[in-house]
C-alpha cells in the first residue's frame, strides 16, 4: 500500500529572488492546531519547488523533542510524516529534501499544540508498505474445513455448506 496523504499538506511556493531560502516576505507554512498527544500525518508537497523532471531522492523530517515520529512515506512530491506532539506551545518541524538533481530544499512548518492532552490519544497506524497479513488458499482451506458442516441456528455464524463459507445469523 502507499500511503497517500488527505490532510495536513502545506505547499511551499518558491519566491522569485530565492533558490530555496525564502525573504522574511515569505508566508509562514502552519499546519492546524493540536493536542498534547494527538498526531497524524503532517505533509509538505514539494512540487513548487521541484524544476521540470526534477523529483525527491530523500527527504527528513526534524520536530526535535516536541514530537514523536511513527513514519515517513514519499507519495510523488509530497513528503509524508506521522507524528505525535509531545510538548505543548508553538512547535516547528524542519522538513528537508535532497532532489534527483543535487538540490537540496528546507522549509520550516509551525504547528500549536494546546496544552490539555487529547482526549483521544494519538496512535500510528501501519505505515506505508507495512506488510499486512496474507490470507493464502491453505489457510482458507483449513478454515473451511474446520467450520461445521451444520448451521447452528440459535447462535448463527458460519458453517460449511457444501464447500461454500456460509454465515446465518446478524453479523453485528
Amino acid at each position: 500500500m502507499t500511503w497517500r496523504p488527505s490532510a495536513n499538506i502545506l505547499r511551499p511556493v518558491r519566491e522569485p529572488a530565492g533558490q530555496g531560502c525564502y525573504p522574511k516576505s515569505h508566508p509562514e507554512l502552519v499546519w492546524p492546531p493540536s493536542a498534547l498527544n494527538g498526531g497524524g500525518d503532517y505533509s509538505i508537497d514539494f512540487d513548487a519547488l521541484l524544476a521540470p523532471g526534477e523529483f525527491i531522492s530523500s527527504f527528513r523530517f526534524d520536530a526535535g523533542a516536541s514530537a514523536q515520529q511513527a513514519w515517513t512515506s514519499l507519495f510523488g512530491t509530497i513528503a509524508t510524516a506521522w507524528l505525535q506532539w509531545t510538548e505543548p506551545g508553538l512547535q516547528t518541524v524542519t522538513v528537508c529534501a535532497l532532489t534527483s538533481l543535487g538540490a537540496s530544499l528546507q522549509v520550516e512548518a509551525k504547528i500549536c499544540i494546546g496544552t490539555r492532552p487529547s482526549l483521544f490519544p494519538a496512535s500510528a497506524p501501519p505505515s506505508p508498505g507495512a506488510q499486512l497479513p496474507v490470507v493464502t488458499d491453505n489457510t482458507m482451506d483449513a478454515w473451511l474445513r474446520a467450520l461445521p458442516t451444520e448451521p447452528d441456528t440459535d447462535a448463527g455464524g458460519w458453517f460449511n455448506n457444501a464447500g461454500i463459507p456460509t454465515r446465518i445469523g446478524d453479523p453485528a
